[in-house]
């Protein structure tokens, strides 16, 4: 397998498990940092001890640090929607615990913040990622 499909699997995978169960209570805000600061860490550490000619390792290692980057942004769009609802922003995504995503399902609870919240999360994920191995 080659190194960066290891770090993109890494910044994919760990960005949506976080996203997916972000109001489950067994990942509560300080897990989550410990998490995404452990991977910022290892991928920066790695990022500036690998040798320029190794592209696959870099962006490996740059796969560590997307995570953090979409904690930051749920965090700030979680504090935006406690300002504008008093709540946090519904998670509106399919397969997602917090909508109904059934065959002609009515969301009647979800504002439009909260798609704009959910579809930008997915953009920042998946932009980060393709900025960073574009640049690396």
């Amino acid at each position: 397998m080659d190194n960066s499909a290891i770090g993109i699997g890494i910044a994919l995978g760990v960005s949506f498990l976080i996203l997916y169960t972000r109001k489950k209570k067994w990942l509560n805000p300080k897990i989550v940092w410990l998490i995404c600061i452990g991977l910022l860490t290892i991928g920066l550490f790695g990022i500036l001890n690998s040798k320029n000619e190794f592209r696959n390792e870099r962006i490996m290692y740059f796969g560590f640090c997307v995570p953090i980057i979409y904690w930051i942004f749920d965090r700030i769009f979680k504090q935006i929607s406690e300002n504008i609802h008093n709540r946090d922003f519904i998670l509106f995504l399919r397969n997602s615990d917090e909508i109904n995503s059934g065959f002609e399902a009515k969301n009647t609870h979800v504002k439009t913040s909260d798609k704009l919240f959910s579809f930008g999360l997915l953009v920042i994920i998946i932009a980060t990622l393709f900025i960073g191995i574009q640049n690396i």
